[in-house]
């Protein structure tokens, strides 16, 4: 189970390998430890994503809608389980089922592009969907896109509103040390 660099091997929908047949499912690995390997159209040796927040951020929104939407975990791929006549038609199901969404689909990353502070009211971003790179920028200008999408992943407003408060204390008064 051990993938490279000490991390775990998963499959397309995060589940770790396990000893036994019983509890196969019961665990789902992501973030930085989990080894996903994807393989682009045009590729041939598969690569595996990178350990960044990004990723760990949708790899947790999927693992979310998996448990929330049921599915048995224990088979492959992913169903919905079996339900009495009473239960089968909740609406969560039906909408699934609309959807075709009885098996459940692997993770799909899909990478928004790259953001990072080097320093001195700096950074570098390269802003993408996909593969496709949209636009890139270095310098002051890539610093104020840094700091409003940093400012825009905050939780609450609460810390929007500290953070941009510290920022502005920051710049009047400099740091203290």
């Amino acid at each position: 189970a051990a993938g490279s660099a000490g991390r775990i091997n998963v499959d397309q929908w995060l589940r770790c390998p396990t000893y036994s047949d019983s509890s196969f499912g019961s665990i789902l690995v992501l973030g930085d430890v989990a080894c996903y390997e994807t393989q682009e159209k045009y590729e041939k040796t598969p690569q595996q994503l990178p350990q960044t927040a990004q990723v760990a951020g949708q790899q947790g929104a999927f693992a979310a809608r998996m448990l929330n939407r049921g599915y048995d975990m224990q088979v492959t791929p992913p169903k919905l389980p079996e339900l009495s006549d009473s239960e089968a038609f909740s609406l969560l199901r039906v909408w699934l089922a609309a959807r075709g969404l009885e098996e459940a689909p692997g993770f799909d990353f899909l990478s928004l592009g790259l953001l990072a502070y080097v320093g001195q009211e700096e950074a570098l971003n390269q802003v993408a969907i996909g593969n496709v790179p949209i636009f890139n920028y270095s310098g002051k200008i890539a610093f104020a896109l840094w700091r409003t999408v940093y400012l825009a992943k905050q939780a609450s407003s609460r810390n929007q509103a500290l953070l941009t408060f510290d920022w502005v204390r920051t710049k009047s008064f400099g740091r203290d040390i």
